[in-house]
């Protein structure tokens, strides 16, 4: 077992640039940990505005300090604490590991509690680090709307959260409408729903739910084309208490959302995407060593699906 090993974050917040690797020598496991030599993650927004110094974790770290990042893990065992009574040596373990304010997973090992964890197939892809923050968070966020009250519209559905969050409503039962400015991608997938542009959108008064995955002014301008009686959650925890105080001045009704650890939530993911039933669309894979152009290229707003980092 290699004792040493590798983790990305930042000291100073800014740009991609400033994101750095330094070598850690592994730490004794305290009861209920896990030690994983990690085969892939994935880029998350929260990634991105931590490293540029947004947000709730950003506030935590202190003058000087390096505040490591990443949240999903694909990987495997390497070793085992006391209290660890269902994971072994040598499983191959998935899960969003150290959410909200422990990040740690752009690296090429991670500790991580056992009940972050579930047991996945040895032989799954890579690309499957993509699926636990960003399916654990569509899939708690459709929890939070209901199948019978209409149509649900989804803005930024090419993203990790959406292009999941569009499938697992689907097989929910919701009537699906994706609001986008990229049809061609959506139709790309052979989903069987009407799709609509933000013109389209606009172009008349719409009525039913909606789950915001984009915040801020156009949620609001969203909203407001919905008006009174909407159901919405809205996911960028930056811009939720702004979106929700315009939804409550006329009557829509809303929440924010804190996705959390949950295995039963994350196996069910597992099954749906090892089945067939869900896709989880990967658009490039970076190294850990290439993590700055990782973040550069997710900051162009030009990919499809998710953004993997191979340890």
């Amino acid at each position: 077992m290699n004792k040493n090993y590798k983790q990305a974050g930042v000291v100073n917040f800014g740009t991609a640039d400033r994101l750095q690797i330094q070598s850690l020598s592994q730490p004794i496991l305290e009861r209920g940990q896990v030690f994983i030599r990690i085969i892939s993650s994935s880029v998350n927004p929260i990634d991105v505005k931590t490293r540029a110094g947004l947000g709730y974790v950003a506030q935590l770290k202190q003058d000087g300090a390096f505040l490591p990042l990443g949240y999903d893990v694909l990987g495997i065992i390497e070793e085992v604490s006391e209290g660890v009574n269902d994971l072994k040596v040598g499983d191959t373990v998935l899960g969003m590991v150290g959410f909200p304010s422990s990040p740690g997973c752009y690296a090429s090992h991670v500790i991580a509690e056992s009940e972050e964890l579930i047991v996945v197939d040895s032989k799954v892809s890579d690309e499957l680090a993509g699926l636990s923050l960003a399916g654990l968070t569509a899939l708690q966020s459709l929890d939070k709307l209901n199948a019978n009250a209409g149509t649900l519209f989804i803005n930024a559905p090419t993203g990790g959260v959406g292009h999941l969050a569009l499938q697992l409503a689907t097989l929910n039962g919701f009537n699906v409408v994706p609001v986008t400015t990229r049809k061609s991608l959506i139709e790309s997938l052979n989903f069987d729903m009407a799709i609509m542009s933000y013109e389209e959108f606009f172009a008349e008064p719409q009525s039913g739910q909606l789950l915001d995955l984009v915040g801020g002014e156009l949620a609001c301008k969203m909203l407001s084309n919905m008006g009174a009686g909407t159901s919405f959650v809205t996911v960028p925890s930056i811009t939720k208490d702004e979106v929700m105080k315009h939804g409550a001045s006329f009557g829509a009704h809303g929440e924010g959302i804190l996705v959390h650890v949950n295995p039963k939530h994350l196996n069910e993911l597992y099954k749906a995407v090892a089945t067939q039933q869900v896709k989880l669309v990967v658009s490039k894979k970076f190294k850990l060593d290439e993590i700055a152009l990782a973040h550069k290229y997710v900051e162009l707003g030009e990919h499809f699906g998710k953004v993997i980092i191979v340890a």
